[in-house]
């Protein structure tokens, strides 16, 4: 993704706030909502089982803003493949994938998740709790949007700042095309961190677009943000985009290697805050 000026990225952030305070419609749908929802989760499951056999490019511009001044930090890529549940990385150009963790290959504030893992966790488990809202247009669909919440108990959403984490609670909404099921829209918002870590609040959005690849159609997200807010007002901003999937073949030079003891988490929520 090429870089933006930061008026833009400036627009992003107020586009999330807006999000996250919106008011929803309450239309019913035409089935009860227990069934839809079994059948959103089997459209993520079907999705999900096909990327294990799949490798992106992630982009991540970084930017800071401390009081009113904006900066861009700098701007990371990666290479991101999802096995055996978990988002694996390895810089553009390695051989090998998981031998490092996200953090020790882009410190500062950066989060896992974005190609399958966060919603592996929360459509393949009981982890999550859901509501339905009702229907809005979303990103060009006409969508059925559900709220949900994940108790501290159930989740696997790790924040750390410096030496500082814990595993916290979080809440959000999900938007899903109401012909087809499939996911559109993710947002996920945390605001209760104990105050030791450092961190006052993280929010999260992912926008999803089916992709063709090789001779399929794959559902992923087309970009991402995240957005953190630490204990001193300074205000993280990443805008993360994914492209260049493609499917493993004979001749591919993607390997894994094991990664090192605590290099990878299992968690599948991992959001790394510096």
């Amino acid at each position: 993704m090429r870089f933006r000026s930061v008026g833009n990225f400036a627009a992003v952030a107020m586009e999330l706030a807006m999000v996250f305070g919106a008011a929803a419609a309450t239309d019913k749908p035409t089935e009860e909502p227990e069934t839809l929802l079994r059948g959103i989760r089997s459209r993520a499951a079907a999705h999900l089982s096909q990327l294990p056999n799949y490798t992106c490019h992630e982009v991540v511009n970084r930017l800071l803003r401390r009081g009113s001044t904006w900066n861009h930090r700098d701007t990371v890529e990666f290479e991101v493949a999802f096995v055996g549940r978990e988002e694996l990385f390895s810089r553009p150009g390695e051989e090998r994938f998981g031998e490092r963790s996200i953090e020790e290959l882009a410190p500062g504030t950066i989060s896992n998740g974005v190609l399958g893992s966060q919603i592996d966790m929360l459509f393949a488990s009981d982890a999550a709790e859901f509501r339905f809202v009702g229907t809005a247009k979303k990103d060009g669909h006409k969508t059925f949007r559900y709220d949900l919440r994940v108790s501290q108990d159930k989740s696997g959403f790790k924040v750390k700042h410096d030496s500082a984490e814990a595993i916290v609670p979080f809440e959000g909404s999900v938007w899903v095309d109401v012909e087809t099921l499939d996911l559109v829209r993710v947002d996920l918002k945390v605001n209760r961190i104990p105050s030791y870590v450092g961190v006052r609040s993280i929010e999260k959005s992912m926008h999803y677009q089916l992709m063709h690849i090789a001779d399929a159609d794959f559902l992923l997200p087309r970009s991402a943000e995240l957005a953190a807010t630490d204990d001193l007002g300074n205000y993280s901003l990443n805008v993360i985009s994914i492209d260049q999937c493609r499917e493993f073949r004979g001749e591919s030079i993607v390997k894994y290697g094991t990664p090192p003891q605590g290099s990878a988490s299992r968690d599948p929520l991992d959001h790394r805050n510096h």
